[in-house]
């Protein structure tokens, strides 16, 4: 064997050596690294997949909470709604029970009608009670007490009203009657009946005048008390359209 030979021989050692303790102290390290590499991957898709689970919890969550305040502002608008036809209902009745009594006039009864005065008494009754029923549905959504004092004000003013007009309309039927019956018991003395006729327009005129002077009194206390809630009133709507906006704007 040459010199050359055992050259070459000694270099291919030296060189498979070198890489037997390159690849010794590498490839655990290369496999190592590729295990936690890998293990990194797995973590990394466990992860992804626990945040896309709770997104999509919370994307629920918040489908869920936008139905509910939805469903919660809608409620609110129909109160509000509730709460205004109530008022607006309110003021109609108040006003037909207020005004069918302002109207009321004595010049369209006569002797020959004057029992139908009983039909009046009724019909103010009637409107009362119609008021009365929408007060009580009112009161369901308005407890402001500057509200209620005044609505109580307006009521208690358009009651004295009325009353003037029901003792009016007692004293002239009461009149009434008695011509007739006076003039029935006359009906062989003209000159009788002509006196209780005269009588009969004289107190007759003076009850009607009695009771025009008392209305007009009264109707100016009950007016400024129908102003005072028509401001209110006005005022109301105009919170509850306020309101609304605010609640339509949320939804």
């Amino acid at each position: 064997m040459t010199f050359q030979e055992i050259f070459i021989n000694l270099i291919t050692i030296l060189v498979s050596l070198f890489i037997f303790y390159s690849l010794r102290s590498y490839w655990p390290k290369y496999f190592e690294t590729k295990g936690a590499n890998q293990a990194t991957k797995e973590d990394i898709g466990e992860i992804t997949e626990i945040v896309e689970n709770i997104k999509s919890d919370l994307l629920q969550q918040n489908e869920f909470l936008k139905a509910q305040l939805s469903f919660y502002n809608q409620h609110k608008i129909n109160l509000k709604n509730a709460e205004r036809e109530a008022i607006l209902d309110f003021n109609r009745k108040i006003s037909a029970w207020l005004f069918s009594i302002v109207r009321f006039t004595f010049t369209t009864y006569k002797l020959d009608n004057y029992k139908d005065l009983n039909n009046v008494s009724i019909e103010f009754g009637k409107r009362q009670y119609e008021c009365d029923l929408a007060e009580a549905h009112l009161e369901l959504f308005i407890h402001d007490q500057e509200f209620l004092n005044t609505k109580m004000n307006l009521n208690v003013g358009i009651l004295d009203l009325e009353g003037i007009t029901d003792r009016a309309l007692t004293e002239v039927y009461w009149v009434y009657s008695i011509f007739e019956s006076e003039n029935e018991f006359a009906k062989d003395s003209p000159d009788t009946q002509r006196q209780l006729k005269e009588k009969l327009l004289i107190d007759l005129d003076k009850l009607t005048n009695k009771h025009r002077k008392e209305s007009l009194t009264q109707y100016k206390k009950v007016h400024k008390s129908m102003v005072d809630m028509r401001e209110l009133i006005n005022t109301r709507l105009k919170q509850l359209e306020e309101e609304e906006k605010t609640t339509a704007n949320i939804v």
